[in-house]
């Protein structure tokens, strides 16, 4: 739903550069992709191409590159204990101390969880990137630095664990979204050109420009006036007529029925819509101006935006980055 923040392409090889910087055993890591990557085109001669020859383009690769290295290495059908996923495991240790050739190598998920916090790097991460329902955000215990989200692979790193560490491959998410509930190890959709469209870490994502958020009645009426006592008549839909495509996504998630239960904030933002009309606002505007043939002028147009603010909300959502935010744009506009 909410597409990655990575900036342009100079703050793009900023990230990059800093992303491998977190890594405090790049020459020891180094030398065990030469061998896994030598192990890989030896069982298969398509990572000849698809793998890059450096473990730093490995953890830097975009995520159309990534998800078709997935591609390959899941078709192995590799065992558990198959030395690929072994060492994969041990190179790219997200969650799990490891220890190579007597070196322990400490996971990565705090520091990964520390980099994608830092306010430097610009990801803002305020809510689900998958739903848009729920606060995910970093918070302070006595000046240490804590998490309150998860980052979920969008590629599953059990299946391939050489992309546990790819930076492209991370979406913050709330625990709902990627627990076991809703995606857990589970993946998006088994279409390898829906899998790579349909990632918020894809530069080419656009839930936003290609889904619109609305509210239908289901006997056809207009009006929104007395909607407390009759919520049932109104249903939430995500109209994806720009590109269905996005439905594989929407119903992965379950956000028709997620977010129905919250409609009410739909069905408010509506009977205010049509309770302030624009010309309501106006003369509210001229009222306050003591002028009553005010319309254009630079001062009515700054009561005008104002009021529109104080009643809608706008300026707040987007400022402190609240829940529901395209929610919020969609049914207002």
């Amino acid at each position: 739903m909410i597409k990655m923040q990575y900036g342009d392409k100079t703050h793009i090889e900023y990230l990059k550069r800093e992303y491998l910087k977190i890594f405090s055993d790049m020459d020891n890591r180094r030398a065990d992709w030469i061998d896994l990557r030598d192990s890989l085109i030896a069982r298969s001669v398509d990572f000849q191409n698809l793998l890059p020859p450096t473990l730093d383009e490995m953890l830097t690769n975009d995520f159309e590159a990534l998800a078709d290295i997935y591609e390959s290495f899941v078709s192995l059908n590799l065992k558990k204990s198959d030395p690929l996923i072994t060492n994969g495991k041990q190179l790219f240790n997200y969650s799990d101390d490891v220890t190579v050739n007597g070196i322990k190598r400490n996971k990565m998920q705090p520091v990964i969880a520390s980099f994608f916090m830092n306010p430097a790097n610009g990801f803002e991460i305020h809510t689900c990137h998958y739903c848009d329902m729920a606060y995910v955000n970093a918070y302070n215990i006595n000046g240490d630095k804590k998490a309150q989200f998860d980052l979920d692979h969008v590629l599953d790193k059990g299946r391939c664990p050489i992309v546990g560490l790819s930076l492209f491959n991370f979406v913050p998410s709330c625990q709902m979204c990627n627990g076991s509930r809703i995606k857990g190890q589970k993946q998006l959709t088994t279409n390898p050109v829906l899998r790579k469209k349909l990632s918020p870490s894809n530069f080419s994502y656009d839930f936003e420009g290609k889904v619109n958020i609305e509210v239908h009645n289901k006997y056809g009426k207009c009006s929104t006036f007395g909607f407390e006592k009759r919520k049932d008549d109104y249903e939430i839909i995500f109209n994806t007529s720009k590109d269905p495509d996005y439905k594989v996504e929407i119903d992965f998630f379950h956000l028709t029925e997620r977010y129905n239960y919250h409609k009410v904030e739909a069905l408010r933002l509506m009977d205010l819509k049509e309770r302030y009309t624009d010309a309501r606002i106006l003369e509210l505007a001229r009222v306050m101006l003591g002028n009553s043939s005010a319309e254009a002028s630079v001062d009515a147009m700054k009561i005008v935006t104002q009021i529109k603010h104080d009643i809608f909300s706008t300026q707040f959502i987007h400022t402190f980055h609240r829940a529901f935010g395209k929610l919020h744009d969609d049914i207002l506009k």
